[in-house]
C-alpha cells in the first residue's frame, strides 16, 4: 500500500515512493546534459520531475505506468519538483490503482441519484425532459460520475464534472431565488448541460489525457453533438428554446479569447456563465490551499489556472 502522498512531500526530503507516470519527455540542457522532463501524479496532486544522465539509462517505464521513484524533492521558481536518481516499473496487480487518481470528496452514486431528483423537480416541459433524458441515459451516466472536469485547471479528478455541476444546479436555485425573473429551467438546463461533452473529450482509465476526437473537436462542440441528439429524439422540440441551450453551451467560456465562439446574449446564459466561473475559479483555489498546505510561508506556488501565486488563509 502506498504510503507517501504527493501532497506531504516538503523540499529537502528524500523519497522512494510509487507514483503514476503522467509524461516523459527527453530533453537537452543548455550544457548539453540531456534529462528527461517527467511529471508524475498520485490520488493527493501532480509533481514534475527531473532524470539527468537519462541516455545512459534504460527505462522500461512508459506513460501510464506505476512507477517507483527514488529521489529528492527540491523547490524550483516556487514549485515543488523531484530530481530522480533511480526510476522503474511496478507491475500493475502490485498497486491499488486508486491510490494513483485523483477523485472527488463526495459520493458520485449520491450526486448523482441528488441531480437526477433535482431535475425531477422541474416544471414539466421539453426542458426537463431534455435534462432526464440526458442524464437517464446509462452509457452518458456512467462516464457522468467518473469523468473530471478538467484536466488541470479544476475540479481534475474522478468525479470531477459531476461535482462542478451538483455546485452549480444548487448556486443556480439560489441565484434564481434572488433573480425570480430568471427562467429557472434554463439555468438549470445550461449548468447540467454545459460541459456534457467533456465526458468524451477527456479519457480518465489510467491517467486523464486528451482523446482524439476531444483533441480535434473540444468539449463545446461534442456537448452540442450530444445535446442536439437529445433533442431530435422529443417530439416537436421548440426551436426557440433549441437556439437557446445551444447558445448557452456556446457562450459559458464567456469570451471569444477565451474559447467561446458566442458570448452570453441574454441573462440566463450570463447568469450560467459566472456561476460557471466563481465555481471553477474557487475550485481551483482551494485545490492549491490543499495542494501547498505543508509549503512554508504566506503564499502558495503559481496557479496555473489563475497564473499567479495566492495568499493563503489566515488560518492555514
Amino acid at each position: 500500500m502506498k504510503d507517501i502522498f504527493i501532497r506531504d512531500l516538503k523540499a529537502g526530503q528524500q523519497v522512494n515512493t510509487t507514483f503514476l507516470l503522467l509524461n516523459k519527455e527527453r530533453k537537452v540542457a543548455r550544457n548539453g546534459s540531456a534529462y528527461l522532463d517527467l511529471e508524475f501524479s498520485d490520488s493527493t496532486g501532480s509533481l514534475r520531475g527531473k532524470l539527468w544522465d537519462s541516455d545512459r539509462l534504460k527505462l522500461d517505464a512508459g506513460v501510464d505506468e506505476i512507477v517507483q521513484v527514488a529521489g529528492a524533492v527540491e523547490e524550483f521558481q516556487g514549485t515543488r519538483q523531484v530530481t530522480v536518481r533511480s526510476l522503474r516499473k511496478i507491475p500493475p496487480e502490485d498497486v491499488n490503482l486508486l491510490d494513483y487518481l485523483p477523485r472527488s470528496r463526495h459520493d458520485p452514486e449520491q450526486m448523482y441519484a441528488a441531480l437526477v431528483e433535482r431535475i425531477g423537480q422541474m416544471e414539466p416541459g421539453p426542458l426537463k425532459e431534455l435534462l432526464l433524458s440526458t442524464v437517464r441515459d446509462a452509457a452518458i451516466a456512467e462516464r457522468l460520475k467518473l469523468a473530471p472536469a478538467a484536466m488541470s485547471m479544476h475540479h481534475a479528478f474522478l468525479g470531477g464534472l459531476l461535482e462542478h455541476v451538483t455546485s452549480l444546479w444548487q448556486l443556480a436555485d439560489r441565484l434564481c431565488d434572488h433573480y425570480p425573473w430568471l427562467d429557472r429551467s434554463l439555468v438549470l438546463a445550461g449548468v447540467v448541460l454545459h460541459d456534457i461533452g467533456k465526458i468524451e473529450e477527456i479519457v480518465f482509465d489510467r491517467s486523464f489525457r486528451y482523446s482524439t476526437r476531444g483533441r480535434l473537436l473540444g468539449h463545446i462542440e461534442i456537448s452540442l453533438e450530444i445535446v442536439r441528439e437529445k433533442m431530435r429524439g422529443i417530439p416537436d422540440f421548440p426551436p426557440a428554446l433549441k437556439d437557446r441551450v445551444e447558445h448557452m453551451i456556446l457562450s459559458h467560456h464567456g469570451k471569444l479569447e477565451f474559447g467561446s465562439p458566442k458570448e452570453p446574449m441574454f441573462p440566463e446564459a450570463l447568469a450560467m456563465h459566472y456561476l460557471d466561473e466563481i465555481d471553477s475559479k474557487l475550485e481551483s483555489m482551494r485545490a492549491q490551499y490543499e495542494a501547498d498546505r505543508g509549503r512554508e510561508g504566506e503564499w502558495t506556488g503559481r496557479n496555473r489556472s489563475l497564473n499567479r501565486e495566492l495568499l493563503k488563509p489566515l488560518n492555514h
